[in-house]
């Protein structure tokens, strides 16, 4: 009896030395530490201090703020993002496959109703652009998160299209020659890196306004 009970007190400290730090190492983290939750509410940071966070901003002629968007207020935090995987987890690690949407409290004053998942649209001038709304050039596929910084808790979004052959993608910057807008593309080049602060319901309510303006 004794030995069955030292053997699987063996077994037990096996796993717990040689899988569990491995796998809290492949968990996303935010700014404080903690493993990103399915489904939780964060503001989308970057890394670079003279910008704020990530906003829906209308672009073109768009009458509605359907362009996904880094603030160029760096006291703009942006909109409180939701972040999950189909996938029956309650935390977040790299390579799961995500969606991505602005909050409840993201309301849209002048076009109310206005899905707010994020999606890739091709055929833009700038090149292959996270877009919300509804649109029929919407490729199908996935984001996902990569950590690039093993000292500091930075990622870059990646969108991984479904179809066979295809590579993810980073998604960076494009800025408008006219305005300065910084829209989120796929792109070849330098990757945004970002950082996830989690937000509560409270701060929702009084942070999350104004999503209709460009900043």
């Amino acid at each position: 009896m004794k030995s069955t009970i030292f053997f699987a007190l063996f077994l037990f400290c096996a796993f717990t030395t040689s899988y569990l730090p491995s796998a809290i190492g492949d968990f996303v983290l935010d700014v404080e530490g903690n493993p990103l939750e399915n489904g939780g509410t964060y503001y989308i940071l970057s890394d670079i201090t003279a910008f704020g966070g990530i906003r829906a901003a209308p672009t073109g002629n768009e009458r509605c703020p359907l362009s996904v968007v880094q603030s160029r207020n760096a006291l703009d935090k942006g909109i409180g993002t939701i972040i999950s995987s189909r996938l029956r987890i309650r935390f977040i690690a790299e390579g799961h496959p995500l969606s991505i949407k602005f909050g409840p409290f993201a309301v849209i004053l002048l076009c109310a109703g206005i899905p707010t998942e994020w999606s890739v649209v091709e055929g833009l001038p700038e090149g292959p652009a996270v877009k919300i709304g509804e649109n029929k050039d919407a490729v199908d596929g996935y984001f996902k998160l990569k950590r690039v910084s093993e000292e500091f808790n930075n990622y870059k979004l990646l969108f991984c299209p479904q179809a066979e052959d295809s590579e993810c993608g980073d998604i960076g910057i494009s800025i408008d020659q006219d305005d300065g807008t910084r829209r989120l593309v796929v792109s070849k080049n330098k990757p945004l890196l970002v950082q996830f602060q989690k937000l509560d319901e409270d701060s929702l309510v009084k942070k999350n306004h104004g999503l209709s303006r460009s900043e």
